[in-house]
């Protein structure tokens, strides 16, 4: 079956620091470095399938964050948008990936395998209509994500807590502008 896969960066970035904090003990200066090795989570994600497309909706990274020109390389066109000055969310990333797995669900017969990285229980709606279209769906997340996308998912659902190492690194100080 031909895999589509969906990232929403912000919602794994923000939640890997949370792992990142309380299961691995970083400190503060660590948590500025941690970076997700999107080489490594594609390929965890990907195994042995042929990815037709991959999606990665988030917000404006740091000026100093050079991880989002490799996403290119991997065949990831990053669709970024801005976070409210006042309330510092993100309304289009959300709405951006849903449109994003909607239009794959219509332009692509028969259905296949929607790869999701997310833990936010919003997509739960568009998943459910997926898997009455026949597709198949898979969630990858930190052991946090919300209930009803876990049991959406059901033995689909992969927790990338035992694999936190394996797909995030810490950027050297200078990189990540810490120091």
């Amino acid at each position: 079956m031909d895999l589509y896969l969906f990232i929403d960066n912000s919602n794994l970035f923000i939640e890997m620091r949370r792992v990142a904090q309380l299961v691995f003990n970083y400190d503060d200066k660590s948590l500025k470095r941690v970076r997700v090795d999107f080489g490594r989570l594609l390929d965890y994600i990907k195994k042995d399938r042929e990815l037709k497309a991959a999606m990665l909706v988030g917000s404006v990274p740091p000026p100093n964050d050079s991880l989002w020109a490799r996403l290119k390389q991997l065949g990831i066109e990053p669709k970024i948008y801005e976070r409210n000055p006042f309330t510092d969310r993100e309304r289009e990333v959300d709405q951006e990936l849903v449109n994003c797995i909607r239009d794959v669900m219509e332009e692509n017969v028969p259905p296949g395998v929607l790869a999701l990285v997310s833990g936010d229980g919003g997509y739960v709606t568009t998943l459910e209509r997926s898997v009455k279209r026949g597709w198949t769906v898979e969630t990858y997340f930190w052991r946090q994500a919300a209930a009803s996308l876990k049991q959406l998912a059901g033995a689909m659902f992969f927790n990338l807590n035992p694999d936190f190492e394996r797909i995030t690194f810490k950027e050297t100080p200078r990189e990540a502008g810490v120091g």
